[in-house]
């Protein structure tokens, strides 16, 4: 990649001639000129400066092009480096914090005893912000839910999963009572929880949007949200302490399932099961320990989606 490019992607990322010269190195008239460099080559602008600077259409493609260079010319580097030994190396992964806390201690107890000298770092965030980190080559693969299928991305589909509503035992009988248990069990009408205390999700997961649809299409409106968190066992625990109730995936409550303190329903009319995708760019050339670990991340995802009752 020539000096030019890698400058373009500095000031693409960063969206400022200042902070590209910073992490350059270079003085900010280096950056501009090396910009008016490749804007002439190509014969068409690729930022516009007001009122802010932000990427044209054309400057989108090139962005979206010499990322894919990059992560090719990294992963010559790191094959031609590794070629000697399949399992030594290093990846990262990307996944939400309740997620890891499920799977990755059975994960790498069974993978590091095939791979001792593999690095693994570990990202956590919700669906959109793995995507986003894919797209820059920030991530090698990630776990997500329901994934944006036009984004040109790798996306592997393992499993489904299903959303439950959680409420306190206390909370519940403050606002029904022992009668409505039998019909809710069968799903509950969301409406019934436009006042009580609810945890919800932040604009960033995938389940706020497939939740928001649930609620528009039905006409509901929950009125009273005292906090936004995607992180689901912080939820669980808000309802263990009779704080909120909340909206969980049921994998991942699967081990409150039998406490005796909280109860967890089904969502009437609720039919948009949770697509979990294990997700890579196209242009990532997977070593032997790379695709090791995924297999056995699809067979955790599997026994844990079977197992949950």
């Amino acid at each position: 990649m020539t000096q030019n490019q890698k400058i373009f992607l500095l000031v693409a990322e960063t969206l400022s001639i200042s902070k590209a010269a910073k992490r350059a190195f270079v003085t900010q008239q280096c950056v501009s000129d090396h910009i008016k460099r490749i804007e002439d080559e190509l014969g068409t602008k690729l930022f516009h400066r007001k009122p802010y600077m932000h990427l044209t259409p054309a400057g989108e493609m090139v962005f979206n092009s010499l990322n894919n260079i990059a992560l090719i010319e990294k992963n010559l580097i790191k094959n031609i480096s590794d070629f000697s030994n399949e399992r030594k190396g290093s990846f990262s992964v990307g996944m939400s914090t309740t997620r890891s806390k499920l799977l990755i201690p059975s994960l790498l107890k069974r993978y590091h005893e095939l791979f001792p000298n593999v690095e693994i770092t570990f990202f956590s965030g919700d669906t959109k912000i793995l995507e986003k980190k894919l797209l820059q080559n920030k991530l090698d693969i990630f776990l997500g839910i329901n994934t944006n299928l036009n984004l040109g991305l790798n996306i592997e589909h393992v499993c489904e999963d299903f959303l439950y509503l959680v409420i306190n035992k206390k909370m519940f009988l403050k606002y029904f009572s022992q009668y409505d248990i039998k019909n809710f069990k069968k799903g509950v009408d969301l409406k019934y929880f436009d006042k009580i205390p609810m945890t919800f999700y932040n604009d960033t997961g995938a389940l706020n949007m497939l939740l928001q649809q649930h609620l528009i299409t039905h006409g509901i409106k929950l009125n009273n949200v005292v906090c936004h968190t995607s992180e689901c066992d912080v939820q669980i625990d808000l309802c263990l302490n009779n704080v909120t109730s909340a909206i969980v995936p049921k994998m991942l409550a699967n081990s409150f399932l039998h406490n005796n303190d909280i109860y967890f329903f089904p969502i009437k009319d609720f039919n948009y099961p949770l697509r979990v995708d294990i997700v890579s760019n196209p242009y990532l050339e997977k070593p032997l320990y790379l695709d090791a670990f995924i297999s056995l991340l699809k067979e955790e995802l599997l026994e844990f989606s079977r197992n949950t009752i």
